[in-house]
């Protein structure tokens, strides 16, 4: 198979670039920045390409509880969670706007879902994602996304993984780690290696596998 497995920054797959090398799949690695418009151009290129599979992988906040810091995830839907207006103390995306039909492919009931999760065996819990710009970390803009979106986890590059996909017909998993709670912004609550360390095993063990 061709495989590849991209990350907003090469810190998020450095140590598995080295545990791969004897794989028996081509697999190659690329950094696609960090944000929507970045990682949407970089990731569209690569569909041209033709992979068998691609494979984000990169840490992610939690709104959910019952999930643990340095816990690995895999991501079943993604949301937009703050492209559209402000409306005095409301948030209006883009279907509240009526500039999107929420049933317009790929978009299913306004999230991207991903269906190949079943092509796979994985032993991990599958999420819904909420995927932003600009990283929540005040208590209102917290309470709105949780209240409008009802996330389980956040990063800021997951829906230009699933939009790119799918709409390319290109087979997808995202594997996240949870690094943080999305709290009001406290680095010294967050365990990143922690995160890294734990899904980039995870990938190297599904990968193995294939």
């Amino acid at each position: 198979m061709k495989i590849f497995i991209v990350s907003a920054t090469s810190l998020e797959f450095g140590e598995l670039k080295k545990n791969l090398q004897t794989i028996k799949h081509d697999v190659q690695f690329f950094e696609h920045g960090i944000g929507l418009m970045m990682s949407a151009f970089s990731i569209a290129k690569l569909t041209i390409l033709k992979p068998d599979l691609i494979i984000q992988c990169g840490i992610a906040g939690c709104y959910n509880n019952a999930l643990q810091i340095g816990e690995t995830v895999v991501v079943k839907s993604e949301t937009l969670g703050d492209t559209g207006a402000e409306d005095q103390d409301s948030e209006l995306d883009l279907v509240d706007l009526k500039l999107i039909n929420p049933n317009t492919f790929p978009f299913h009931n306004a999230k991207l879902i991903n269906p190949y999760l079943d092509l796979f065996s994985i032993n991990l819990k599958k999420v819904n994602s909420l995927s932003v710009n600009l990283a929540s970390g005040s208590l209102k803009t917290i309470k709105q996304r949780k209240l409008k979106y009802n996330p389980d986890i956040e990063s800021m590059e997951g829906a230009s993984l699933h939009y790119a996909c799918l709409s390319s017909y290109i087979p997808f998993i995202q594997f996240r780690g949870i690094s943080n709670y999305v709290e009001p912004r406290n680095k010294e609550n967050w365990n990143i290696p922690l995160a890294i360390q734990n899904y980039q095993q995870h990938i190297l063990t599904f990968i193995e596998q294939l």
